[in-house]
């Protein structure tokens, strides 16, 4: 099925699943701390974006780290010659984790065409260390995520 997204630094991403249920996703930190009321921020980012899902129940929620590279594009490549990853969707894992799939698949089954248009994408490493790293992270994105609504 098809997803979407909205064009905010801080993205609102959605589909359908197979069983025609919203899978919304929303509701980041930008710390090592797993959010606190999860549902609950999630909800209301939803029902910003779907105002008509206000009475509907969240049956799963979950969370985790968001792995957001420097220039926020995907990171897909190789390791050796067998070894496939695909990492970095910036919080655009709802709309792109499918279509890595197949990419990889794809170079799998011998054709690495469109895999290796990501794969050429430079990627380099938050400065900063691992003291500094997750602090300008979590200032960096909560200045853009307070631009956003600008």
């Amino acid at each position: 099925m098809a997803a979407a997204s909205n064009n905010n630094l801080i993205v609102d991403d959605f589909r359908l699943s197979a069983d025609r249920r919203l899978l919304f996703g929303a509701g980041e930190t930008f710390s090592a701390r797993p959010p606190r009321n999860l549902v609950e921020r999630i909800r209301s980012r939803m029902v910003r974006v779907f105002p008509q899902t206000a009475d509907l129940q969240i049956e799963y929620a979950w969370g985790g780290f968001i792995d957001i590279p420097m220039n926020r594009a995907p990171d897909l490549g190789r390791i050796g010659k067998c070894l496939y990853y695909a990492q970095g969707f910036s919080g655009h894992g709802v709309v792109f984790a499918g279509m890595a799939g197949k990419l990889m698949a794809e170079a799998v089954s011998g054709d690495a065409t469109r895999f290796d248009v990501f794969a050429r994408i430079g990627h380099r490493r938050f400065p900063g260390g691992d003291a500094l790293r997750t602090p300008a992270l979590v200032l960096g994105m909560w200045y853009y995520k307070l631009r956003d609504p600008l």
